[in-house]
């Protein structure tokens, strides 16, 4: 196969600008469309350098300027314009998959009768569109029963857990490895970064009497490494509605923790009157919950009574905690019960 393409990425979204040709996969030695099982060694290394280990999760331009390089060095190569699919797909965000779908679309109607690029745009699509991914793959191998890639990418859409099926994927598999006997399937989708651990460290050092800009600093990174794992959790169709709703509840408990970091690092640094006003966001953003059954409105109030009480704001803890029983009122819970008579008990020791 060959192709020829400049492109360039920034942070936002892969901005394009370029001259594609593609020949049929057969013009580069192949016997038939999709033949090739593995890359050549020399590509193999190059593929093996390409994959780095970045400090941040969201350092997109930094993970996938390797497989750019790659692609523009060996661009007849299927091997490469799949390892940068997967590159994209494994570290971008909606923009980033948005537009490697649209590029890979643009070539297919560009040469409808080419399997090269149908498979292609239709490999684009897995993870966000993946049955129309299946669909087009399953099409594709109507006409062209022996392209090789495409039966390794259904069978490992069907090894997933949310496109698992286990007829389809033994099917699809013996197929594969009766063409290419020795190959390996990759896991879909690739395994998820944790929840960034430095909210956590950050609230350790703060209790520790450690320095609290550090804290703050630790904690607003924190932040913005978990706002990146939600974005590329959203797109996605490996993951179900309600773990996207879960990761998004986690997310909005982390910055309540942020915002909670930031008004004490306010008062210890003799900033009273920033703090306050921290604290009257707080206040205006926890009302906007009150509609909601949700735990968030719970977990906010339970928030402001402890930082109330800590800047010896009494009677503002007070009323959160009014606030805090007539939600119990509405929802009862036993375990919100004693959380609440944890709170009063904290307030009645520190009066007297």
């Amino acid at each position: 196969m060959k192709l020829s393409a400049i492109y360039s990425v920034s942070r936002t979204g892969i901005q394009t600008g370029f001259v594609l040709l593609l020949l049929p996969a057969w013009a580069s030695g192949q016997s038939r469309p999709g033949a090739a099982c593995e890359p050549s060694p020399e590509i193999r290394a190059q593929l093996e350098r390409a994959t780095v280990v970045v400090a941040r999760p969201s350092d997109f331009d930094q993970r996938i300027a390797p497989f750019l390089a790659l692609r523009d060095r060996y661009p007849h190569d299927l091997s490469v314009h799949e390892s940068y699919q997967d590159a994209v797909q494994r570290y971008g965000i909606e923009g980033h998959l948005r537009k490697l779908t649209e590029d890979y679309q643009v070539l297919s109607m560009q040469h409808p009768d080419d399997p090269t690029y149908r498979y292609l745009y239709a490999r684009s699509l897995i993870g966000r569109n993946t049955r129309s991914a299946i669909q087009q793959m399953t099409e594709l191998l109507g006409e062209h029963a022996e392209f090789a890639s495409a039966q390794r990418a259904l069978a490992e859409i069907y090894t997933s857990a949310t496109f698992h099926d286990a007829e389809k994927e033994k099917i699809e598999r013996e197929h594969f490895f009766a063409l290419c006997p020795g190959s390996a399937l990759q896991q879909r989708p690739a395994a998820l970064s944790n929840p960034s651990p430095l909210i956590d460290q950050a609230e350790r050092l703060l209790a520790e009497n450690g320095d609290p800009e550090r804290a703050a600093a630790l904690a607003l990174q924190g932040i913005r490494d978990d706002e990146w794992r939600l974005q590329r959790i959203r797109p996605f169709d490996w993951y179900s509605v309600d773990f996207k709703r879960q990761s998004q509840r986690e997310l909005q408990g982390k910055y309540w923790r942020l915002w909670s970091i930031q008004v004490r690092r306010e008062r210890r640094a003799g900033q009273p009157e920033k703090a306050a006003d921290m604290l009257l966001l707080m206040d205006e953003r926890a009302a906007l919950l009150r509609k909601d059954s949700d735990p968030a409105y719970w977990n906010a109030l339970a928030t402001l009574v402890v930082l109330y009480e800590e800047g010896n704001q009494k009677d503002s803890a007070l009323r959160k905690l009014d606030s805090m029983q007539q939600f119990l009122a509405q929802h009862p819970d036993p375990s919100r019960t004693a959380q609440l008579e944890g709170l009063r008990k904290l307030i009645e020791a520190n009066q007297k």
